[in-house]
């Protein structure tokens, strides 16, 4: 068993040290996602960025946890864009619009979109998996049941895949996870039902 070295801190301690360890992050993100996580390598980030492997350890642990630096970098750029836009005094429905157009215009940018994509290989599979189930079931075609498997499956982890994925405590157990089940599946039921009976 790989034993991971658990960084101490990664909060450089001047200006230089911050300069350094942003420059180490946004190469690892840029090769992160120009290689998927597996053909990254930590030789080619340090070629790219300067420092060593031991700087990476110290700072990060490991590949692993240089990884999840970038996720969470990546993350934070979209609250601290919605935060130069946030007004207190500003009404709730307005604030939908404001937070929704920040929150959309960064996920659909291509650095946001590619980072979903090295976290979400496979999704594309599941959806054409998911469609053919279906397309044994119902009397519609596979391209029509194509959009349809996606949209339930993500309804799946429109919750307690998201809390967990975000980092929420979140209380699971088999009757918690059938409830979410039930629910998903009464709303693709009724809207599968009610599509059906207008063709």
């Amino acid at each position: 068993m790989k034993t991971e070295i658990v960084p101490k801190s990664n909060t450089p301690k001047t200006k230089r040290g911050e300069d350094r360890q942003k420059k180490l992050l946004n190469t690892a993100i840029k090769v992160f996602l120009e290689h998927g996580y597996e053909g990254a390598s930590l030789e080619k980030i340090i070629l790219d960025a300067g420092g060593s492997r031991s700087t990476i350890y110290s700072l990060y642990g490991s590949k692993k946890g240089l990884f999840l630096a970038c996720l969470k970098s990546l993350v934070e750029e979209v609250y601290f864009a919605y935060a130069e836009h946030y007004d207190e005094s500003r009404p709730w429905e307005e604030e939908l619009i404001v937070f929704g157009r920040v929150f959309l215009t960064s996920i659909l940018d291509d650095r946001a979109v590619n980072t979903s994509r090295l976290i979400a290989e496979g999704a594309e599979l599941s959806y054409l998996c998911f469609a053919k189930v279906l397309e044994n079931k119902l009397p519609l075609s596979l391209e029509e049941l194509k959009p349809l498997a996606q949209h339930y499956i993500e309804m799946l982890k429109a919750d307690l895949y998201m809390k967990r994925l975000c980092g929420v405590s979140v209380s699971l157990n088999d009757q918690i996870i059938s409830d979410e089940v039930r629910l998903c599946a009464d709303i693709f039921i009724k809207y599968l039902k009610s599509r059906m009976t207008q063709t």
